[in-house]
């Protein structure tokens, strides 16, 4: 009996009955009515199992399929059922309602898609995770270079590549994606490049506790003795220490060419043991000598540096001469004891209205000179006829 039997029709297949028979017509109609209900519940109930098992065998089928992947298109998946034999010998699953079949199988392909993307990304993080380990092996690698004191900042990658290529870690680094050996040469590079300022601070510490100086003559290998010798130095990078070491070398180089220049343009004023600042300071200011042009108190120290010098060399050379002077010096200081307060004042007095004569008379002398030369006949033919023309009209007047 179908839940979709009408009373009618029931009328005429069970009129013959007894039982059909035995009962009233309006009974018949409610007993009919109460039987319909039951089977339409009964039948549901079957669908509604039907279509469950339906859908666990379906989604079972697919699991176990193999050739089923998150790119398998429903056409390509309807061929593939129709091939397999637990599906084909399952009745009730070719009979499945079409829709509930798509949608198991739209399940099932979302549930794959999901899968390939986890596995995905655990194969990404393990390439990466040891594509890691490959460039962290490659780096320490140059940090066992760096303290070897075989790669600096200054190093190139053309002198190192013999060395770099024989290791093994390099050719790990050649079988992955990303950074380069090259690369990861370079960025190590920049970093010690980087550092040159604090590595500097550092020597300066170092030579200033020390009481090191640097000199124009001092070799690099005792530069880098007085600093490796420091705890501080061992961290310093070999490339950085040379450089600063050079600046220093150009510094001491400069220091002395003004020094030397400066002890020349003395010694060219006649400069010696005896001379005074304030009248070698007047002479060259009138001749104007630029390589003088710091403060007052750098010229003085220079000026008395050179006469420490000149003491120095002559006791050196001449300590025989400098017993006799001290001789002549001591009588000298004896005859100046014994004489008057007032006599050494007039001496004195002599000697400075002398030395002001002497500076007049120069003064005239070099005035008279520059007036013969102006009046020469040579000075007169090189005037340009601007100033030829300016003298007649100032003549004229």
């Amino acid at each position: 009996m179908k839940e979709t039997l009408k009373y009618s029709k029931a009328c005429d297949l069970f009129a013959k009955e007894p039982l059909w028979q035995a009962v009233q017509d309006e009974d018949r109609q409610e007993i009919f009515k109460d039987a319909m209900e039951f089977v339409t519940y009964r039948d549901k109930d079957r669908k509604r199992e039907v279509r469950k098992r339906n859908i666990a065998a379906l989604a079972e089928i697919l699991q176990a399929m193999e050739h089923i992947s998150y790119k398998t298109t429903w056409a390509q998946a309807q061929r593939l059922l129709i091939e397999n034999p637990q599906f084909a010998d399952d009745k009730t699953l070719q009979s499945m309602d079409k829709e509930d079949a798509l949608i198991v199988f739209e399940e099932h392909i979302k549930t794959a898609e999901k899968e390939y993307d986890n596995e995905k990304q655990m194969e990404e993080r393990r390439i990466k995770r040891q594509e890691r380990k490959v460039r962290e092996a490659f780096q320490q690698l140059l940090q066992e270079l760096h303290k070897k004191g075989e790669l600096t900042s200054m190093s190139l990658w053309t002198s190192l590549y013999p060395i770099i290529s024989t290791d093994s870690r390099f050719d790990h680094m050649l079988h992955q994606n990303g950074s380069t050996p090259l690369d990861l040469f370079k960025f190590y590079v920049e970093e010690l490049k980087a550092q040159y300022g604090e590595d500097r601070r550092k020597i300066k510490d170092i030579l200033q506790h020390s009481g090191h100086v640097v000199k124009a003559d001092t070799p690099y290998d005792d530069f880098a003795d007085w600093i490796s010798s420091d705890e501080k130095g061992c961290l310093i990078d070999h490339g950085n220490m040379k450089l600063y070491y050079h600046s220093l070398i150009e510094k001491a180089e400069i220091k002395e060419k003004k020094t030397r220049r400066k002890r020349n343009m003395l010694r060219a004023q006649n400069v010696d043991v005896n001379s005074e600042w304030s009248v070698v300071k007047s002479k060259i200011e009138k001749e104007k000598a630029y390589l003088f042009l710091e403060n007052d108190e750098t010229r003085e120290r220079c000026f008395e540096d050179y006469k420490i010098s000149l003491s120095e060399s002559c006791g050196h050379h001449h300590s025989s001469k400098k017993k006799k002077k001290d001789k002549k010096k001591k009588s000298k200081r004896s005859d100046r004891e014994s004489e008057s307060e007032g006599e050494i004042r007039e001496k004195r007095k002599k000697k400075k209205h002398s030395k002001d004569r002497s500076d007049d008379e120069e003064r005239v002398s070099k005035k008279k000179k520059s007036r013969k030369r102006s009046r020469s006949p040579s000075s007169a033919r090189s005037r340009s006829p601007e100033e030829k023309r300016r003298k007649v009209d100032s003549d004229s007047e």
